[in-house]
């Protein structure tokens, strides 16, 4: 019952607040969504309501994963507060969960939403996954980095792989960005190089605590990830 212009403006970023005619071809776009779009900018719509769902700082990065999309520097300012004021963390684990599985399942790259988690703060609400930032690995099996570093190429390398079926593909998307969450358990500098024994088997819990914070998941998905953690170097 709203009249569209404010209809559009109470949508969470621009480029969801655009309406058309198919009868007439024109475009209602007041806010330049489109021309976001073009640019690959991600940008809030009204910084007014935005806050009114903390819900859109998630969808921000599965957005971003799907779009490859670049948030605009106050858009991300603007999450960085709602987060900082702990409005996401009154979430339900069921709410985040559909998000965090579009960004894995949907996402061209989900590395990109993964990034914007760890730079707009959200990231520290899955201490499993922070953990994973600053965690050395042996240059000579990992140049390229930590295992934060690591496990955003694996995701993104596992995204390659999806198979179109939704169980088939949720799972093995988990257990790539599950895969060494052991490490932090494990790391330690022993005869002049990172080693990290027995990962595998120490991720068994910290993807079991982070699985369940989002609660939901399809029947069997939960046990078939932690079983691809504990057995990922075979």
């Amino acid at each position: 019952g709203l009249p569209l212009h404010e209809a559009v403006r109470r949508r969470d970023f621009t480029m969801n607040s655009m309406a058309f005619d198919p009868l007439t071809g024109e475009w209602f776009d007041p806010f330049g969504g489109r021309e976001d779009l073009v640019k690959g900018l991600l940008r809030v719509t009204d910084p007014a309501t935005f806050a009114e769902d903390p819900l859109r700082a998630l969808r921000a990065a599965q957005f971003i994963s799907r779009f490859e999309l670049t948030p605009d520097p106050k858009t991300l300012q603007i999450i960085r507060e709602m987060v900082a004021a702990g409005l996401t963390r009154e979430l339900p684990g069921e709410r985040l969960r559909e998000e965090i599985a579009k960004m894995l399942l949907k996402g061209r790259r989900p590395s990109l939403g993964l990034g914007f988690m760890k730079e707009a703060g959200i990231l520290d609400q899955f201490p499993e996954l922070r953990a994973l930032v600053g965690c050395q690995q042996d240059p000579e099996w990992h140049p390229e980095g930590d295992v934060w570093v690591h496990t955003l190429m694996v995701v993104d390398a596992a995204a390659e792989m999806r198979s179109g079926d939704p169980i088939h593909d949720l799972t093995l998307m988990l257990a790539a960005l599950c895969h060494d969450l052991g490490k932090p358990l494990t790391t330690a500098f022993a005869d002049g190089r990172w080693r990290s024994y027995d990962h595998e088997e120490a991720g068994k819990v910290p993807t079991r605590t982070f699985l369940d914070r989002l609660r939901g998941w399809p029947e069997g998905v939960s046990e078939a990830v932690v079983a691809l953690v504990v057995h990922h170097l075979a």
